[in-house]
């Protein structure tokens, strides 16, 4: 299994993001796991394009190349079409998993303010922390209860040296957009706020909260 690193190479048209992705911004992909580094972000939108690539890539293609296509898949780009922000996808290095579990850090730490956690803006939309609240049996990822990241406008934030497992995060992207913004009276999901992690061995639950 590979360690990745996603770099933005480009940025084609203007990037609506707030601030916008720029060249050189950049995150990581280990075992499973997403980390951003320090004071970094990555765009919530660009994110979802990039996921179901991310995990046949930390993987060797056994196939030849004239059977499998994603060997020769490098770049991706955000689904925004004023945006056109290309992303690298490259391989950096074999995963360490006993160096993972050693410089794992304890859950609960003392949330960052470079995670870029702050109240509503002046438009109305929520920001917003998803946390860990248990686990309910063994997860592979090796999450914990106070494991989060949180999300402002449309970005996304992990805190330093900390990571979050790109099965749970994907299970709860499709709600964060819609729990960001005012719901009406009746709309089912005014008052849900639990996702549970798509691996039936590790049953992870994810709360998605308010930080106003």
């Amino acid at each position: 299994m590979y360690e990745l690193k996603v770099t933005v190479t480009k940025v084609m048209g203007k990037c609506t993001a707030d601030p916008p992705m720029k060249p050189g911004d950049h995150f990581f992909v280990c075992d499973g796991d997403i980390r951003i580094p320090p004071g970094g972000y990555v765009c919530l939108w660009a994110l979802q394009n990039l996921i179901p690539l991310l995990t046949p890539k930390e993987r060797e293609i056994a196939e030849k190349h004239d059977e499998d296509w994603m060997w020769r898949i490098h770049h991706a780009q955000c689904p925004d079409p004023n945006g056109r922000v290309i992303f690298k996808i490259e391989q950096i290095g074999r995963v360490d998993r006993g160096r993972e579990a050693a410089t794992a850090p304890a859950a609960g730490a003392v949330e960052s303010a470079a995670d870029g956690a702050g109240p509503s803006g002046a438009d109305g939309i929520k920001s917003l922390r998803v946390k860990v609240e248990s686990v309910g049996g063994h997860c592979t990822s090796r999450m914990k209860p106070g494991d989060q990241f949180t999300l402002r406008k449309g970005r996304l934030y992990i805190q330093p040296d900390r990571h979050f497992c790109l099965y749970a995060l994907q299970a709860a992207l499709p709600l964060l957009p819609a729990k960001q913004r005012p719901l009406q009276d009746g709309d089912w999901l005014r008052d849900e706020c639990r996702v549970l992690c798509p691996d039936p061995a590790g049953n992870v639950i994810l709360h998605i909260e308010s930080m106003e």
